[in-house]
């Protein structure tokens, strides 16, 4: 028993000596760390703090955003639905004050811009389309859809040559260079400026990402116009 008790004895002191001060210890950390963890404890808990509140923040933050997204899409897709154009209007209008700068408002404002177009309301048509580009990126993909649109309203209300301006824009944004071009011709041959609108012409048909049909539209036109010129110099 003598023996058992001085066995139990040196074991109790070794672990004695071995026991750590506490968990910094345990981590094995250098000295110089330990020591400056210690004097700044209560510093580096109130940060540790932050960054917890921080990253909770911002947890919610996209929370809260993909919620927005999809209460907004959900909205958008009603209005859309909406066979009543007054009411459609008036839906889209929603979307834009209730999920404000949102991708589904900035649909719903082109939305009611096409919707002022079809009326023939192109005054509104356009203040809508130049809000819609106050809002955008210099990348945004929108900006040819909003340009072609604008030239075409500006086209029907007669004001061919901001018309044209906007269609100059639309052909320098790259994979609709022949669209804009095709609609600059248009806009020459109403103005009577045949060699202009065969200039457009040409330099569109010698596009290389041009398609069959548009090749095909443009070699008539170049022809037509080369044959009528031809005819009012011969006269």
């Amino acid at each position: 028993m003598a023996e058992q008790s001085a066995l139990v004895g040196k074991e109790e002191k070794t672990i004695d000596i071995e026991r750590k001060e506490s968990l910094l210890d345990e981590l094995n950390l250098p000295p110089v760390v330990t020591r400056f963890i210690r004097a700044n404890a209560r510093n580096l808990q109130i940060v540790a703090g932050c960054i917890v509140l921080l990253v909770f923040a911002w947890t919610y933050l996209d929370y809260y955003t993909e919620t927005r997204e999809t209460k907004a899409s959900s909205a958008l897709n009603l209005a859309v639905l909406e066979e009543d154009t007054a009411a459609r209007v008036e839906l889209l209008q929603g979307v834009v004050n209730d999920f404000s700068r949102t991708d589904a408002a900035l649909w719903s404002q082109v939305e009611q811009a096409h919707l002022a177009f079809q009326d023939e309301k192109y005054e509104e048509a356009l203040s809508l389309y130049n809000d819609i580009f106050a809002d955008l990126d210099s990348d945004s993909p929108l900006l040819p859809l909003l340009s072609y649109n604008m030239g075409l309203a500006y086209e029907n209300s007669g004001e061919q040559s901001k018309a044209l301006t906007y269609y100059a824009q639309l052909a320098g944004y790259k994979g609709f260079e022949v669209k804009g071009l095709m609609a600059q011709g248009r806009i020459y041959e109403l103005q009577e400026e045949k060699q202009e609108a065969l200039r457009v012409y040409r330099e569109a048909s010698e596009n290389v990402e041009i398609s069959g049909q548009d090749k095909s539209i443009l070699t008539e036109k170049i022809n037509t116009l080369q044959t009528g010129g031809a005819g009012e110099e011969g006269s």
